[in-house]
């Protein structure tokens, strides 16, 4: 599991190479800069952090338009969109999936990932720099990997340089996939879709996996989340209620929350009870 085990420090460096084929111009040096500036804020205790003027630009565009009544999606198509990528990636995705392998995560001496038999197809929702699904991809070498994300964008770019002559995909939605799917790996995501709790029950609807690991982030003011989120009867609630929800909602739909040895549960682990 090479991209789980890399140091961090080179893997930035063969990611700037690479991103620097597809955006002419990119100045790695800045990029490098400004990439370890957001790891280091977003490393830091909330009361603690410096205001980045990057991370404000893109932010502050994202809630003035949620201010005026419309979603801003190009924020994720921002020039320096790529340093909330890469430390999504280096902080959250990676050391979730290492929590999976870890081999005292279910219980000593028996990891997440042991249980996690006979998975076939597996679904990377919003998969970022595509790091997460070549990680998946070795993880789970006899499955076919999806990663999602937004068509069109620089980041969309990347992946699909990323997914060539891999074992893994790259599609826009979810409901462009066939293939059985036994496992959704869904890392910071679902707080970036309005109406997580529809969007969830037509993932499951249309795969019906096993198993589901899951970080959200609710209730956070970052890049893409929102102040509201619908619910079932498609109103709008406050941000601070939709966790409760979409718990609620993943025990309705036939899933049970696995009981693990991951700190503060990032991420929880869900799976279908056929009991």
């Amino acid at each position: 599991m090479s991209l789980l085990n890399k140091a961090p420090k080179e893997q930035l460096e063969v990611f700037l190479s690479r991103y620097a084929e597809i955006r002419e111009g990119l100045d790695i040096d800045e990029a490098r800069r400004l990439i370890k500036e957001t790891v280091k804020y977003y490393s830091s205790k909330k009361g603690e952090r410096d205001e980045l003027v990057h991370l404000q630009t893109m932010e502050n565009q994202w809630y003035k338009a949620l201010d005026e009544g419309h979603i801003d999606y190009s924020v994720y198509d921002h020039k320096h969109y790529l340093t909330d990528l890469w430390a999504c990636w280096v902080l959250y995705s990676r050391a979730y999936l290492r929590a999976l392998v870890n081999p005292n995560s279910l219980e000593k001496g028996k990891s997440i990932h042991s249980i996690m038999t006979g998975v076939e197809g597996v679904l990377d929702l919003g998969c970022g720099i595509g790091y997460t699904s070549r990680a998946l991809a070795e993880m789970f070498p006899d499955a076919e990997v999806y990663g999602t994300n937004i068509e069109g964008t620089e980041q969309y770019r990347f992946c699909q340089r990323m997914v060539q002559n891999d074992e893994c995909s790259l599609v826009s939605k979810p409901t462009e996939i066939w293939d059985k799917i036994d496992l959704v790996f869904a890392s910071e995501y679902f707080e970036h879709i309005i109406n997580p709790l529809g969007h969830l029950q037509d993932i499951v609807n249309e795969h019906e996996p096993k198993f589901f690991v899951i970080a959200n982030a609710f209730n956070t003011r970052s890049i893409g989340h929102f102040h509201e989120y619908y619910n079932e009867e498609y109103e709008l609630i406050p941000e601070k209620d939709i966790s409760r929800l979409f718990n609620k909602k993943m025990r309705s739909l036939g899933y049970k929350k696995l009981k693990t040895r991951i700190f503060n549960d990032r991420p929880t682990i869900w799976v279908r009870d056929e009991s």
